[in-house]
């Protein structure tokens, strides 16, 4: 199955609507909105990369009622590949989570030859969208369905973060209250929803099943158990931002999975998960703390997270392929202290 997409850019003029804003009336296309609304209820966020009038472009979204779907909307006379670089870097999304829709083929081989992993699609099949495998997420959950509104919280923190001198000044402004918890029945679709869109701050790039998942839930007195972890701040509540899976035989415990949202990354959180995991080794009275990470080429800043976090790097692999590192229970950062921990 593809990839699924996280976000979809659009052109507006003869894309969105039939017609040029800037020139007079323009018709909307209901199929393309049925699309946009179906796709932001399965958490598939969209934003916007055209030529135009800002303030004209604006006001047409806004009397069509549109507006408030897109995030980081561009309308200038930059390039689209332009604009798409931007959003990008505005929403933390990588170049090949995009999609970009726009009616005219010089501007899809312009955006296709300057940025090939994002996908191009011609407007004349914007409305079959809903249809296409790498827009039908696995799961749909109450983190999609809120999506949008979480990016939106985003852009804000962003906007406050202008005000403050420093990055820890603005981090310790925010009051984040992280909670870490047993996961229950519940969690499970966001549980896999994590694992599978989740590629940055990801571990090994394991997927578990949902019959694996429902055997370790079902089996309290197992080896094995799965975290997962709560954010919120004065902006609002992220949700579930993260999921761990632990074993633990005798006196070890090995982290087997770590999997943290990118919405909540340059926070310090996978950092203040890490380390409760690590703390609540010791206070168990296990000896050995271990890690597993295996390179999917996405995931490189999680093996710096280790090593900065003092874990040594065991050499060869184990039977799964996976690289381990190991900790010592007496070197366990502490968390940033603008996080408090529930």
């Amino acid at each position: 199955m593809s990839q699924v997409m996280k976000c979809v850019v659009w052109d507006l003029d003869n894309t969105i609507w039939d017609g040029v804003c800037l020139e007079g009336a323009v018709l909307l296309r209901r199929g393309v909105v049925a699309a946009i609304r179906d796709l932001d209820l399965r958490g598939i966020l969209h934003s916007i990369a055209s030529r135009g009038d800002e303030e004209t472009a604006r006001n047409t979204l806004k009397g069509f009622g549109l507006h408030a779907y897109f995030l980081v909307p561009q309308i200038n006379w930059l390039s689209k590949s332009q604009s798409i670089v931007r959003i990008s870097r505005e929403l933390g999304l990588p170049l090949d989570s995009i999609a970009f829709v726009d009616d005219e083929r010089f501007e899809r081989e312009q955006v296709a030859f300057m940025l090939p992993e994002v996908t191009t699609i011609d407007s004349r099949d914007a409305d079959g969208l809903p249809d296409r495998p790498e827009f039908t997420p696995g799961t749909v959950t109450n983190e999609s369905r809120e999506r949008r509104r979480l990016y939106q919280a985003e852009v804000t923190r962003k906007q406050s973060k202008k005000q403050f001198a420093s990055r820890e000044a603005f981090l310790g402004s925010c009051v984040m209250k992280l909670k870490i918890r047993s996961m229950k029945e519940d969690d499970t679709p966001r549980v896999l929803e994590l694992m599978t869109r989740t590629h940055q701050l990801n571990t090994t790039g394991r997927v578990v099943e949902r019959e694996e998942l429902d055997r370790i839930l079902h089996d309290p007195a197992g080896s094995t158990r799965v975290f997962v972890a709560e954010l919120q701040d004065r902006f609002g509540a992220y949700g579930c931002i993260g999921t761990a899976m632990v074993n633990v035989a005798g006196r070890r415990m090995r982290l087997e999975y770590l999997a943290v949202s990118c919405r909540v990354m340059g926070r310090g959180i996978e950092r203040a998960i890490l380390s409760w995991l690590a703390r609540s080794a010791a206070q168990a009275g296990v000896n050995g703390f271990e890690a597993e990470f295996r390179d999917t080429g996405k995931n490189r800043m999680m093996r710096a997270l280790y090593q900065m976090m003092g874990l040594r790097e065991e050499p060869g692999t184990d039977n799964s392929g996976n690289s381990l590192f190991c900790a010592r229970s007496d070197r366990i950062p502490e968390v940033s202290p603008w996080i408090e921990m529930e």
